[in-house]
C-alpha cells in the first residue's frame, strides 16, 4: 500500500528529527503548566495534519512529509514532558525508549530498574561509566531482551566520548531493533489517511483526529517514562535542566 511506512524509512525519518531538543527547552518555559504545554502540541499537530489533508487526492502527495512533521512534533511535545517535569532529557535515547513504549514495541516493565540494574548494565556493557544513567539501564534491559550484549553493542561502533569517559549511545541500536513495529504503527495511521483523505472536509478533520490522537497517547508514553526517571534512586542531575 502507497501509504506503508518501512523501517528503513522510519529509521530515514528519525535520523532527519535528530537529537536537538533545544526547540522544547525553548518552548515550555512559556507554558505554566504540564498539561497546557501538552494541550498546545496536540493542537499544532491537528492543525498540521488537516492542512495535509486539505485538498482530496492530492492528499498522498503530502503523507510522507506530513510523518515526518507529526514525529517531529512527537518528539518536542516529549522533551517538553520532559523539561516541564524537571527531569534530564537525553534527547535521542529518551526518544528512542518513548517510541518504544508508544508503540507497544517495549513494555513498561523495562522502566522498572534499580541502582542495582543500572551497575549491571555498566558491566554488561563493559565501558567506563562510573555512574550508569536510568537511560543506560532501561535501553541495556531493551537490547538484552531482544538478544543484543555489551559486546555486540561495541562491534556496532556505536561508543561515544563524553567528559573523557567512554559512554554508549544505545538509543539507535534499540531503535533499529523496534524499528518494524514502530513503523507499523505509523502505517496504521497513514492508510487511515489515506482512505479519508478522499473526502472532502472529512480528509481534513480525520487528519486533525489522527494526528491528535497519535500525540496525545505519545505524550502519555513520554510522562510514564520521565515520571520513572524522576523516580530512580539517583535522582534527577541538573544536565539538560530547565527553568520550570
Amino acid at each position: 500500500m502507497a501509504a506503508d511506512i518501512t523501517a528503513e524509512m522510519f529509521l530515514k525519518a528519525f535520523n532527519k528529527v535528530g537529537g536537538d531538543s533545544s526547540a522544547a527547552a525553548q518552548g515550555v518555559v512559556n507554558y505554566k503548566s504540564l498539561q497546557s504545554w501538552r494541550t498546545s502540541q496536540i493542537a499544532q499537530a491537528a492543525a498540521a495534519g488537516a492542512a495535509a489533508m486539505a485538498i482530496p487526492v492530492a492528499h498522498m502527495a503530502t503523507l510522507a512529509a506530513d510523518f515526518v512533521v507529526l514525529l517531529r512534533k512527537m518528539a518536542v511535545c516529549a522533551w517538553g514532558i520532559g523539561y516541564k517535569l524537571g527531569a534530564p532529557v537525553d534527547a535521542e535515547d529518551d526518544l528512542a525508549i518513548i517510541l518504544g513504549l508508544w508503540s507497544g514495541a517495549v513494555e513498561p516493565d523495562a522502566l522498572s530498574v534499580t541502582a542495582v540494574t543500572a551497575s549491571g548494565a555498566a558491566t554488561l556493557i563493559a565501558v567506563n561509566a562510573a555512574h550508569p544513567t536510568f537511560t543506560q539501564a532501561v535501553l541495556t534491559q531493551i537490547l538484552t531482551q531482544g538478544g543484543h550484549t555489551g559486546a555486540t553493542v561495541i562491534a556496532g561502533k556505536v561508543a561515544g566520548k563524553a567528559g573523557g569517559k567512554m559512554v554508549l549511545k544505545l538509543g539507535k541500536p534499540a531503535l533499529q531493533m523496534n524499528a518494524h513495529k514502530i513503523a507499523v504503527k505509523f502505517s496504521v495511521m497513514l492508510g487511515s489517511k489515506a482512505v479519508t483523505g478522499a473526502l472532502p472536509f472529512i480528509g481534513a478533520l480525520a487528519g486533525a483526529a489522527i494526528n491528535a490522537h497519535f500525540v496525545n497517547r505519545f505524550a502519555d508514553a513520554a510522562e510514564t517514562y520521565y515520571r520513572a526517571k524522576l523516580a530512580y534512586p539517583n535522582g534527577p542531575t541538573e544536565e539538560s535542566r530547565v527553568p520550570v
